[in-house]
C-alpha cells in the first residue's frame, strides 16, 4: 500500500518521521508533497495531485485555512476506494465528506509521538469500513496509543492529549521559576532538575505502582503541614483556571469550525 503525506510542517513532519522510524511503512512506499524542500531520505516527493493519484492512504496535514485549496487541487484524483485522513481539528467530518467521494477520518497527533508515545485521537467518518479502522489503529499503535472518540469530545480530548504536553510543560516550568523567584539562592538549573525528576517519578507511581492521585496526596500531605497548606492554596485557584481554559477554548473552537 502506498501512503502519502500532504503538508510536512511541524505536525505533519513529526507524524511522517515517527511512522517511518517505527517501520510501520517503508520509505519506498511513502510519498510526500510540501511547499518547501523535504529532507527525508528515501521517500518520493511530488505534487499533491500526483501523490493522491498513486496513494491509497493519504494524510492531509495542512492548516485548516489551506484545506479548501488542497482539496480543489486533488479532487480529480480522489476516488471512493481511497482513505483521506485530516489532522485538522476544525473541519467537521460531515463537511469533509460533502466535498470528497472517498472515506475520511480525522487524526489528532501529539508531539509525544516524537518518542513513540502518548495518545493519538481518531474520529471516523460514516463511510469508514472495519478494515479502514483496523488499518489506522494498527498503524498508529506503532507510535502511540490510538483512542477513538466521537467528534463531540474533540475539544476537551485535544486539550488533554495534543495540547497536554504544552500545558504540563508550562506548569512544571512555572513551578520551578516561582521557586527560584521566591528563593534567589536556588539556581534555575537545580530547580528545573528537581521538578522534572519529581514529575517523572510521580508519573511512575501513578502508572507503575498503580497509586491513585488521592493516595499520593494522602501519603504526602500531612495534616497541618506545608504540603497540605500548598494544596489548600492550589485548590482555591487551579480548578477555576482549568474551568476557564476549557470554556474559552471551546468557545474559540466553535467560532473556528468550518
Amino acid at each position: 500500500m502506498n501512503t502519502g503525506f500532504i503538508g510536512i510542517g511541524s505536525m505533519g513532519g513529526m507524524l511522517l518521521r515517527s511512522i517511518l522510524r517505527s517501520c510501520a511503512i517503508a520509505p519506498a512506499t511513502t510519498y510526500a508533497a510540501n511547499r518547501s524542500p523535504i529532507q527525508i531520505p528515501g521517500i518520493h516527493v511530488m505534487a499533491s495531485a500526483e501523490l493522491t493519484a498513486c496513494c491509497d492512504l493519504i494524510f492531509l496535514c495542512v492548516h485548516a485555512t489551506e484545506i479548501p485549496a488542497v482539496l480543489s487541487d486533488i479532487a480529480s484524483s480522489l476516488t471512493a476506494e481511497k482513505l483521506l485522513v485530516t489532522t485538522s481539528a476544525t473541519i467537521s467530518l460531515q463537511k469533509l465528506e460533502d466535498q470528497v467521494p472517498c472515506r475520511v477520518a480525522k487524526l489528532i497527533p501529539s508531539i509525544t509521538q516524537e518518542i513513540g508515545a502518548g495518545i493519538t485521537l481518531l474520529m471516523y467518518g460514516s463511510r469508514m469500513t472495519p478494515g479502514d479502522r483496523t488499518l489506522l489503529e494498527e498503524l498508529l499503535n506503532r507510535i502511540s496509543q490510538p483512542i477513538v472518540i466521537p467528534e463531540s469530545l474533540a475539544r476537551p480530548s485535544i486539550g488533554l492529549t495534543s495540547g497536554g504536553p504544552a500545558l504540563i510543560a508550562y506548569l512544571l516550568q512555572s513551578m520551578a521559576e516561582e521557586a527560584v523567584r521566591s528563593n534567589p539562592e536556588l539556581s534555575p538549573e537545580l530547580a528545573r532538575h528537581m521538578v522534572y525528576e519529581t514529575a517523572t517519578a510521580t508519573l511512575r507511581l501513578l502508572l507503575e505502582a498503580n497509586l491513585s492521585p488521592e493516595e499520593i496526596i494522602h501519603r504526602v500531605a500531612v495534616p497541618g503541614g506545608m504540603t497540605a497548606l500548598s494544596l489548600e492554596v492550589l485548590a482555591r485557584h487551579v480548578p477555576q483556571a482549568w474551568q476557564t481554559v476549557f470554556r474559552e477554548t471551546a468557545q474559540r473552537q466553535a467560532k473556528m469550525d468550518l
